[in-house]
């Protein structure tokens, strides 16, 4: 995924409601960007119950039941939209700050109320 990182994260969303485990690899310049994606990621998924783990160049994940007791109230996600996508299938996601989409897809939220 080196020549796609954005898409890293919806990909990572698609492997919490996925049947099996989930490697995504090539993806260590996700490390390198404005913030390390790559861990901010790991943490999010943990939030929403998956068992994430990320290594140099890697993100594993293996999806957890939807009501796995976990805190899903996501602080600002990491680069992307991919993260907020999760709502749409596991109750209760919430976003603490709705305009970290202000830079990277102003229209975001108004996108998905068309949905």
């Amino acid at each position: 995924m080196n020549a796609l990182p954005d898409a890293v994260l919806a990909l990572a969303v698609v492997a919490l409601f996925a049947e099996g485990p989930t490697r995504i690899r090539n993806i260590a310049n996700l490390r390198i960007k404005e913030t390390d994606r790559l861990a901010a990621l790991e943490t999010e998924l943990r939030k929403l119950g998956a068992h994430a783990r990320a290594d140099a160049d890697s993100l594993a994940i293996e999806p957890a039941p939807a009501a796995s007791g976990r805190d899903r109230h996501l602080r600002r996600p990491p680069h992307g939209d991919g993260v907020r996508l999760a709502g749409l299938r596991q109750p209760g996601v919430t976003i603490r700050d709705p305009g970290c989409v202000s830079k990277t897809w102003p229209d975001y939220f108004g996108m998905l109320a068309r949905l």
